[in-house]
């Protein structure tokens, strides 16, 4: 039970929301920085405490989007590799 949350949490969490919508319709590498960024600030948010359901899904979360900002796209594979020659 997650109990009454600040302004600024509600916000980020609302932009949170946003920021997944628009990754499912464009998804981006740029934009799962942005979502770990997002997940990262509501998880060392003071009111984090009062939702402990939403702190293990925002954990589980993070660390998803963590890894997923940290793939290679197969487009830039090659241009990489390029630039190591």
């Amino acid at each position: 039970m997650c109990l009454t949350v600040s302004n600024e949490f509600a916000y980020m969490e609302n932009w949170l929301t946003m920021l997944l919508t628009t990754y499912k319709n464009n998804p981006s590498t740029g934009l799962a920085k942005t979502i770990s960024f997002y997940l990262n600030k509501l998880l060392h948010h003071d009111d984090i405490s009062f939702c402990g359901d939403k702190q293990c899904e925002y954990l589980a979360m993070q660390r998803f989007w963590r890894w997923h900002a940290r793939i290679i796209k197969p487009a830039n594979v090659a241009s990489t590799l390029s630039s190591l020659k």
